[in-house]
């Protein structure tokens, strides 16, 4: 679909990425408690769709409408979780990101940076960082990614993550989370919590507010992603 003002309606989320996500919702939550909803569209079809603010007004009611319907459809959508996938760089090369291929061997500073940036719309690519990262090695249908040296290093380049992998991966956490943290991890560090806090030495007391404040953590997460499940990623 397009028009004389160069629109380009995103087909699916592959053809949309999180910085543009990240602008939208920055404006979105700026303006979605006054009456601003021509606003908001006019910025959907300004960020998603490539099109000048100033020429919005001389599209086609119906291309309006119809661009409108179809990326806030898009942004509401269903997503899987993308375990690999690829981004150009500027050169033109081709860089192969995997997710973290066994999240039970997640390093305790790779959980806290999860922990920090996962619902900070702000730095969500510093979590992608967290979790996908380039692949340095393929055997069959496994591989290898390189390993943790921070979010900073590739944060910047995760913002051209693709909007269904960054979608995906969110949702799978919250699945994740919902099913293991409930039954399984929160029980565990209860249960680990509670054998700690009978001893008096001065390493079972270190190790018991460790455990404590990684609990605390855990359980935030599990609400932010209940919470975040709940809401839509658009309400336009």
């Amino acid at each position: 679909m397009t028009d004389d003002f160069n629109i380009t309606i995103p087909k699916t989320l592959r053809d949309l990425n999180v910085a543009q996500w990240q602008k939208y919702l920055t404006i979105y939550e700026k303006n979605k408690d006054a009456d601003n909803t021509d606003f908001l569209e006019k910025k959907m079809l300004e960020i998603f769709c490539g099109v000048s603010l100033n020429n919005i007004d001389e599209l086609g009611l119906n291309v309006f409408d119809d661009a409108i319907s179809h990326v806030a459809g898009l942004l509401n959508s269903n997503v899987d979780l993308v375990p690999k996938f690829d981004l150009k760089g500027t050169d033109g090369s081709v860089v192969h990101f995997g997710m973290i291929p066994n999240l039970d061997k997640m390093s305790y500073g790779e959980f806290l940076d999860l922990d920090k940036y996962m619902f900070d719309e702000e730095n969500f690519h510093k979590a992608l960082a967290v979790i996908y990262r380039p692949i340095k090695h393929y055997n069959k249908d496994k591989y290898l990614i390189h390993d943790y040296q921070g979010t900073e290093l590739l944060s910047e380049v995760m913002k051209d993550t693709p909007l269904d992998v960054a979608l995906g991966v969110r949702v799978f956490f919250w699945r994740l989370a919902t099913k293991l943290g409930n039954y399984t991890m929160v029980s565990t560090l209860k249960e680990l919590q509670k054998t700690q806090g009978g001893r008096e030495d001065k390493h079972s007391l270190k190790s018991g507010e460790t455990i404590k404040q990684y609990l605390l953590s855990l359980e935030k997460m599990l609400a932010e992603l209940e919470k975040l499940q709940s809401t839509p990623f658009t309400n336009v």
